[in-house]
This record gives structure tokens, sequence and C-alpha cells, in this order.
């Protein structure tokens, strides 16, 4: 540098010396401007590439946020849905527990009706075994009666013996004449019912005989 600055103070005779560095530094300085226009140009290229690709983050960043708002709306769409439908479920098993409940009722009822219906066969089949025991009775009672009846003896109607076959035979001795069958009657044990007036069983009595039938209510359940 300090031999550049000593030949611009050279003596004249130096001229051509000068011109060349002149021309030197010319060309050096249209190189250096041709550099700085071809920077200027890359800069602004690069400027417009960076507009370009702002404007197109933005536009994706636009189309994002409308797409994650229709994502989102139908997101809140199949919460309500949802929500919907497991509010639906609830109330179906509520009618399920009501049903199963209800079943549950039906299922005691209809037991309770079979141990009735049990226990109505049961009956059944005591009042006929017991029928025809007291028929059996009353044959022999008949019988007897025939037997004693050629004693030509009064009857009497301030007694009567009733005879009644509950859980066991029983005979008994009753004031007044003898109930009619089908007349109601009451012993200490409960209501009963004459079904037949037959002879005393006892020999050489007099008295006339009720063939007597307990009458229960309904078994219970």
């Amino acid at each position: 540098m300090l031999g550049r600055l000593r030949s611009l103070f050279a003596p004249p005779d130096g001229e051509e010396a000068f011109t060349a560095l002149i021309a030197s530094r010319g060309r050096e300085l249209e190189e250096r401007s041709a550099q700085l226009r071809t920077a200027v140009v890359d800069l602004e290229r690069r400027r417009e590439r960076a507009q370009e690709l702002h404007a197109r983050v933005e536009h994706i960043l636009r189309d994002g946020a409308a797409e994650l708002d229709v994502r989102q709306a139908e997101l809140d769409v199949r919460a309500t849905a949802l929500t919907v439908r497991e509010e639906a479920l609830a109330r179906a098993e509520a009618h399920i527990d009501d049903r199963r409940r209800e079943l549950g009722a039906v299922e005691l009822h209809r037991a309770a009706l079979e141990r009735r219906e049990e226990a109505l066969r049961r009956r059944e089949l005591e009042l006929e075994e017991r029928a025809v025991e007291l028929a059996a009775l009353a044959r022999r009672l008949d019988e007897v009666g025939t037997i004693i009846s050629c004693r030509a003896q009064p009857v009497r109607d301030d007694e009567h013996v009733a005879i009644t076959a509950d859980s066991e035979y029983r005979i008994v001795a009753r004031p007044g004449p003898a109930p009619a069958p089908g007349e109601a009657v009451d012993l200490e044990d409960g209501p009963h019912v004459c079904v037949r007036v037959t002879r005393s069983p006892y020999p050489l009595d007099t008295r006339r005989c009720a063939l007597l039938e307990r009458v229960d209510d309904a078994p219970p359940a």
C-alpha cells in the first residue's frame, strides 16, 4: 500500500506507470461493482424467495388452522353424539335393571302360586282320602245300625253324636238334635259342615250321629 501511495507522487517520468495503475484500479472497481450488482441481484432473489416462502407458510398455516377448526367441529359433534349414546345406554341399563327386578317379582309370585297349587293338591288329596274314610265309616255305622235296628227304641233328640276326621277321628256328644246335611256346625277347633246323618256308633245308642267335615280357608301362600 505504501508503494502504491509512493507511486501516486512519482515524478512525471512515471506517467505510464500511473496510467497503468489507474487502469488496474478501474478494472478492480468494475469487478467489485459487478460483484456487488451480482450480490444485490442474488439478495433480491433471496428476498423474493423468502417472501414466497413466507406467503406459502402463511397459506399453509391458514389451511392448517381451517382444517383444525373443521376437525375440532367434527370432534365436538362426535363428543355430543357419544354423550347422547352414553345417556341412552344408561337409560337402557336402568330399564334392564327395572325389568330384572320385575322379572324377579314375577318369579317370586309364580313360585308362591306353585306352592299354593301344591298345597291345594295336597289338600284335595287329603279331602278325598277323608271322604273315602267317612264313606267307609258311614257304611260301618249303617251296618251296626242295621244290627241294632231290630230293637225298636225311640230316637233321642235331646242329644246327638258328632264324628270329625280332621287330623284324627274324634267322637263328641253335643246337645240337641243332629244337624241336617249341609248345615254349618261350630266346634271348639273351628267351623265344620255336616255331610251325613246316620246312627250312633255305640251299640244300643238311640242318638243320631252327624258326620262332620272341617271347613278350612284357602291355604296360605
